[in-house]
């Protein structure tokens, strides 16, 4: 059985996280940090399936419910200085919910501006341990998340459609170079991963990429 705990973490004046945290009844090894979209938040179809795949395999699971749309503070910031807040409210909420629970093991999983504060954890390794990540949908024309995949010495998933306004395929097959990072291109699908005009279509391109997120997660999990 699990818990589901709803809190909040208050960073500072401006800056207030709340999270989902889903923590079994009996200790787990591992737990998977999951990182949405602006528009794209933990209840929709990915996540919501992703996160009953860790549940199954005894993965416990804490969503960073962020909302910076709705934060007029964040708004009027700089890309370089909103790209800073990203990654200080996710290391907040980590920091404070981890701080009396060891894990053996992390997962991330993270979508379009997730994978902003993802990307600078990959580089700086301040929270994450024995680390494998799911990047869904990642923001390849940014040059930090792009190197962050391309150079990365942790095992990485790459999920995303040739539909997708973010995907550039000269970057997506470079990744290919990097024997650590596995690539999944979705034909015809969009930043959402769905396939316009064709809800069969896109029920089974969700179908895919939990198939294989399933896969690679059960091939790195420790038992």
């Amino acid at each position: 059985m699990y818990q589901i705990l709803e809190n909040q973490v208050v960073r500072n004046e401006h800056s207030t996280i709340p999270y989902t945290w889903f923590r079994s009844d009996q200790p787990n090894q591992g737990i998977c940090i999951m990182l949405p979209g602006l528009g794209y938040n933990t209840q929709r179809p990915l996540f919501h399936y992703a996160t009953g795949m860790c549940l199954n395999h005894n993965i416990d699971v804490l969503h960073i419910n962020y909302q910076f749309t709705k934060n007029e503070q964040f708004k009027k910031l700089s890309e370089t200085d909103q790209d800073q807040w990203m990654y200080e409210d996710v290391k907040a909420v980590v920091d404070e919910v981890l701080k009396d629970t060891v894990y053996e093991q992390c997962f991330l999983v993270s979508k379009s501006i997730g994978t902003i504060p993802m990307a600078r954890e990959w580089t700086e390794k301040n929270f994450i341990k024995n680390t494998i990540g799911v990047w869904l949908t990642p923001l390849i024309k940014d040059d930090n998340v792009y190197q962050a995949l391309l150079n990365t010495d942790l095992p990485s998933l790459c999920v995303i459609g040739d539909h997708d306004h973010h995907f550039i395929k000269e970057r997506i097959y470079s990744l290919k170079n990097n024997e650590l990072v596995s690539t999944v291109v979705i034909p015809k699908a969009d930043h959402g991963l769905e396939i316009k005009g064709d809800i069969l279509a896109s029920i089974e391109a969700i179908k895919e990429v939990i198939e294989r997120v399933q896969e690679f997660v059960v091939k790195f999990t420790k038992v």
